[in-house]
């Protein structure tokens, strides 16, 4: 497997994955690519949430926003339910706030990770003409609401400006970051080091 197919399946990772991504790219060691996107992201995941159990009640509270089943009574519950799904086949998720993918950042080794927030209803996103490279954005749908400032996903875009996003590179990403209606930029982590 290398970067550019690392894929949540269907859990609602996508945090994880663009900031994993984003580490990978830019050879911070303190990520490893597994055999499988499993063995990559399960324990950036554990470790994030046991080393930042500070973090767990915005977690919480932002993954319930996407659905009943992810209102979760604890983090301990969606650990289990994720290491309980190898295949990564069932619908489990943990939503990252843009404090928490910046923490995570850190984590992995990146010295800029701050993010800058958007807050215009107007903040246009075109995944064909992205301002910046080797960066991580939070996006969104114009009609997606407000929770988060609308902030519905993550995706991390390299140095050539080839954006990454449900195991796709380059125009497929793009094509699926369309198909999925995404047309607003809630965040960005533009400059990662």
């Amino acid at each position: 497997m290398n970067v550019t197919e690392l894929d949540q399946n269907n859990w609602g990772v996508c945090g994880f994955v663009a900031a994993v991504q984003a580490a990978i790219r830019n050879n911070k060691t303190s990520v490893a690519l597994g055999a499988t996107t499993y063995g990559t992201l399960y324990p950036v995941i554990e470790s994030f949430c046991k080393r930042h159990s500070e973090l767990a009640p915005e977690l919480l509270n932002f993954s319930a926003v996407f659905g009943n089943e992810y209102a979760y009574k604890n983090v301990g519950e969606v650990l289990q339910k994720m290491q309980d799904n190898t295949a990564m086949d069932r619908e489990v998720g943990l939503a990252m706030t843009a404090a928490a993918v910046s923490q995570l950042c850190k984590d992995l080794g990146f010295t800029n990770a701050n993010f800058q927030g958007t807050t215009a209803t107007t903040n246009k996103f075109d995944p064909n003409k992205l301002p910046y490279r080797n960066a991580i954005y939070g996006i969104g749908k114009t009609s997606g609401g407000n929770y988060r400032y609308g902030l519905l996903h993550w995706i991390y875009v390299d140095a050539d400006g080839s954006p990454y996003s449900w195991g796709k590179a380059g125009p497929d990403a793009v094509n699926e970051l369309v198909r999925n209606g995404y047309n607003k930029l809630t965040h960005y982590l533009p400059g990662l080091n």
